[in-house]
């Protein structure tokens, strides 16, 4: 039994685990408004097109990789909107003497 269960767990050498794992992380950090999601969604899809060459689906590796184009496009409008946005420069407050 646990020769099977190890296979059918990791019969695609964890790529679907990690894959999994980073997506969890970047829909968390996009839920909190951290630009570094996008990163790991390129990473989530980078996995799942490992997986899928190995599952030989071609549906997923061309959907994978329009996912990791539209991540890496969300974050360079993410960074020229930052950049476009007039930065708030605060004073230090000094104590009065």
């Amino acid at each position: 039994m646990p020769d099977s269960l190890q296979s059918f767990l990791f019969s695609y050498y964890g790529l679907d685990w990690a894959a999994a794992v980073f997506m969890f992380l970047s829909m968390y950090r996009l839920g909190h408004h951290k630009k570094d999601g996008f990163v790991y969604a390129a990473l989530a899809s980078i996995c799942w097109i490992a997986f899928n060459l190995i599952a030989h689906s071609a549906a997923g590796v061309i959907a994978n990789l329009i996912i990791a184009a539209m991540a890496f496009r969300s974050l360079t409008q993410w960074n020229a909107k930052d950049a476009s946005q007039p930065q708030e420069h605060t004073l230090p407050i000094t104590p009065e003497p």
